[in-house]
């Protein structure tokens, strides 16, 4: 049910039991303690409808809430958000496979790693076992006057 509804709901009530309580006063069918009974559960109801009217008055008068815009400024404004929730989605897939392709390229570069790690090891160990053997043999040719000036420059 709509506000509208509602209030014509609200005033339909109200005017219908004003008018039995003028009825039954002025027919005399009603004695005045009953009648000032009535009267005051009909003030009220009044009062709290007053209250609502009010509460419901506020709320479509809020200058933030954008009554003021007609419906064909709403679908459009409806229509601009959805393309940018479609531009948002497809970026958002774009990325999500970026992700995915980063994903890959990183176990492949973590793989490398390990494998120029084994090989590092393996060197090491390849020149411990020929330097144990005779260091001076292996330093020998880098000894020699062009090729210290040579790996000197380096």
């Amino acid at each position: 049910m709509g506000l509208v509804s509602c209030l014509q709901d609200q005033q339909k009530r109200f005017e219908s039991d004003c008018h039995i309580l003028q009825r039954d006063i002025r027919s005399g069918s009603v004695d005045g303690e009953s009648a000032k009974k009535d009267a005051l559960r009909l003030l009220g109801d009044a009062q709290v409808c007053w209250a609502k009217m009010l509460k419901y008055l506020d709320e479509l008068t809020m200058s933030d809430f954008g009554i003021g815009e007609s419906p064909q400024e709403l679908r459009e404004q409806c229509s601009e958000l959805k393309g940018v929730l479609a531009r948002a989605e497809h970026e958002s897939l774009s990325v999500s496979d970026l992700a995915g392709l980063l994903f890959l390229h990183n176990q492949v570069l973590q793989e490398q790693l390990k494998q120029e790690r084994i090989r590092r090891r393996q060197l090491e160990r390849d020149f411990e076992k020929m330097g144990g053997e005779d260091f001076g043999r292996l330093v020998e040719p880098f000894l020699t006057k062009g090729m210290f000036a040579k790996h000197a420059k380096r």
